[in-house]
């Protein structure tokens, strides 16, 4: 909908105020009009009510903001620039949305008009570097929804102003990783002038984030046979613990000592990828799937239960009009791995596979009130002493797995990463005795990135660090053992 009371957008709203240097004190806030035109509110989705539901569970600072950040060439003026957001945030109406009241139960959407603030490098400090460490900070700085505006901008200069920015960090609740890549092209042509010509620079997009969000809604409404299968897959299902240290021998509070905490590992070359394609090939089972059963079989080996669920993030954006905007409509499935000794790895893949794709049927219900219609998921999920693990895996768009096969040994050694680069993510406070484990797995031909993140006591972080290596070390024994066992891959590729 476009925003009839925002300014003009050639008009340039920098003020002295405005451009501030590194090294003063910066404070970001959204603006707002006075005595502005309320919209009537509007249920939050239930990916939202998903998002908000583990965030209220695992502790602030969990979900981190999502950033974008694009070079700007000299004649992308502070004018072209305010202009670029401000039209972008008229036609994606999920960036001029908030929270009615601080209860997660409803929003809104306002006119509000995008603020660009400027912040400038100190002498010698490149605008890179300050980039750098403005993504830093943005990446935990913490959201205030009740007032609107989802998205905050930043003009990043050195003190010459020759090398510039535009830092743009947004809220989880209305961007998924779908709405970042449509937000970072949109944004893009924008500035380059090549979205909206013809006249149709404010064009209003096939459908309201109003409607969406209450069309995910009503699906939700419709979810009877989504419990009934949950309720039939989740039968055996027994809750992860014991694989993350628990803080003891204190008095200490159920939070007190607990951290989050990240390790990134790179391998460069397409070694790793080449191994993953040549595994799906032999196995007839997707990356997903392989990593998945990979993971499942690490965490039994290090006295994990035999039927597991690992969590991961599945996509709604399923139906027409949902491509295009900005919003979250991703929430956490349980992909169901049961590990039988005895049984063949490639049915241990197309099990896990089958699992999988039946997530991406059974995605309405929001994880909260999945967790209430289901027993097991509830217990897996808000019982003391559980271990929350979430895996994510990414193969790059378009690559042609042959041509990168050609050019690595896919039965050579899992290589050695190149860098490794630890880091502190602040206090976890989650609401119970939990911990939280996140494996990332990004291929391309390029390279390979591997992300291990852990919230809990300290050690919690070497554990899920091990497990990453762990998945690896499995994996890269898979194509010499392909008419194996899983206890026969796991006897040979792991310690006892």
């Amino acid at each position: 909908m476009p925003c009839g009371s925002c300014r003009d957008p050639g008009e340039d709203l920098a003020s002295p105020l405005d451009r501030q240097n590194w090294s003063s004190p910066v404070r970001f806030t959204a603006e707002h009009h006075v005595g502005r035109l309320l919209l009537p509110p509007f249920p939050l989705s239930p990916e939202q009510q998903s998002m908000l539901f583990l965030e209220g569970l695992f502790g602030p600072g969990i979900f981190r903001n999502t950033l974008v950040s694009l070079p700007l060439r000299p004649e992308m003026t502070r004018a072209r620039v305010q202009s670029a957001i401000t039209r972008l945030q008229q036609r994606q109406e999920a960036l001029r949305s908030s929270l009615v009241g601080r209860a997660p139960y409803l929003q809104r959407t306002e006119a509000v008009d995008p603020r660009l603030r400027t912040v400038i490098a100190r002498p010698g400090e490149s605008a890179g570097e300050l980039l750098a460490a403005r993504k830093a900070d943005r990446l935990v700085s913490a959201q205030v929804r009740e007032i609107p505006g989802r998205a905050e901008y930043e003009l990043i200069e050195d003190s010459a102003g020759r090398e510039r920015f535009l830092l743009v960090t947004l809220d989880h609740l209305v961007c998924d990783g779908h709405a970042e890549r449509v937000l970072t092209a949109e944004l893009t042509a924008l500035l380059e002038g090549a979205l909206g010509q013809g006249g149709s620079e404010s064009a209003e997009l096939p459908v309201s984030y109003r409607e969406l969000c209450e069309r995910r809604v009503e699906a939700a409404a419709r979810a009877e046979r989504e419990t009934r299968y949950w309720s039939r897959s989740l039968d055996r299902l027994e809750p992860v613990s014991g694989l993350i240290p628990r803080p003891g021998g204190t008095d200490a509070g159920p939070t007190d000592g607990l951290s989050l905490g990240q390790v990134q590992k790179l391998y460069r070359g397409p070694a790793l990828h080449a191994l993953v394609g040549a595994v799906c090939r032999a196995q007839g089972a997707t990356a997903f799937s392989v990593l998945a059963a990979l993971t499942a079989a690490a965490i039994w080996h290090r006295g994990g239960p035999r039927t597991l669920a690992l969590f991961t993030p599945v996509s709604t954006r399923q139906r027409s009009g949902f491509d295009v905007a900005a919003g979250c409509f991703v929430h956490d499935r349980p992909v169901v791995c049961h590990i039988d000794p005895d049984q063949a790895l490639s049915d241990s893949f197309k099990s896990v596979m089958g699992q999988n794709l039946a997530a991406l049927r059974f995605s309405a219900l929001s994880v909260a009130d999945l967790a209430c219609a289901v027993p097991p998921l509830g217990a897996a999920l808000l019982s003391d002493g559980i271990d929350y693990v979430q895996l994510h895996v990414g193969m790059a768009a378009g690559a042609d797995p042959v041509a990168a096969t050609r050019s690595a040994d896919p039965t050579g050694p899992v290589p050695a990463p190149d860098e490794r680069r630890p880091r502190d993510l602040g206090p976890f406070r989650p609401a119970l005795d939990l911990s939280v484990t996140t494996l990332r797995f990004e291929f391309t031909p390029e390279e390979t990135t591997v992300r291990a993140f852990c919230g809990g006591a300290p050690g919690g972080m070497a554990v899920a660090e091990g497990l990453a290596d762990d998945v690896l070390a499995l994996l890269g024994v898979v194509l010499r053992k392909p008419e194996g066992t899983v206890a026969a891959l796991v006897e040979s590729s792991l310690p006892r």
